[in-house]
């Protein structure tokens, strides 16, 4: 496969629908009326591998993405903020369109990327320095608070 002339063939051979075992397609099905949007990625077309843990993949993101009390948006924010932080090019495209879908603008998206910018690379150079912990009483009062 080419990708803008970069050669994105998979270590592994991708399971396609049609040569998947019976239980394997039960999970595909799963994927393309939930979160695939009708279609199974690649991605868990080569975790289709081992069906155990393309099971326990799905039922983790459902747990994580689909239930919970943080707020579906801020779930969209994260999962964005640590496809973009690993470089995980089709992450990136399909929750930088979900978050489009979500109405956020490509100038809120470029501001997001300002504060993953200054974030880890001040982290860097903080632990670079060794500087340690440098936490005010006050945020420390407030963590124990808050428990």
């Amino acid at each position: 496969m080419e990708d803008g002339g970069i050669d994105t063939m998979a270590t592994v051979r991708l399971i396609e629908e049609r040569n998947a075992p019976e239980n394997v397609r039960q999970v595909y099905d799963r994927i393309k009326k939930g979160f695939g949007a009708g279609k199974v990625p690649n991605a868990y077309k080569a975790f289709a591998h081992n069906p155990g843990v393309l099971e326990a993949l799905v039922e983790h993101r459902a747990r994580v993405m689909d239930t919970g009390e943080i707020a579906p948006e801020i779930k969209e924010w994260l999962a964005w903020a640590a496809v973009t932080l690993t470089n995980n090019q089709f992450g990136i495209k399909v929750h930088t369109a979900r978050l489009k879908k979500l109405g956020i603008s490509n100038a809120q998206l470029v501001e997001a990327l300002a504060v993953l910018h200054y974030f880890t690379g001040i982290s860097v150079m903080i632990n670079g320095l060794a500087l340690g912990e440098d936490v005010d009483e006050s945020v420390q009062d407030a963590l124990r608070e808050l428990g």
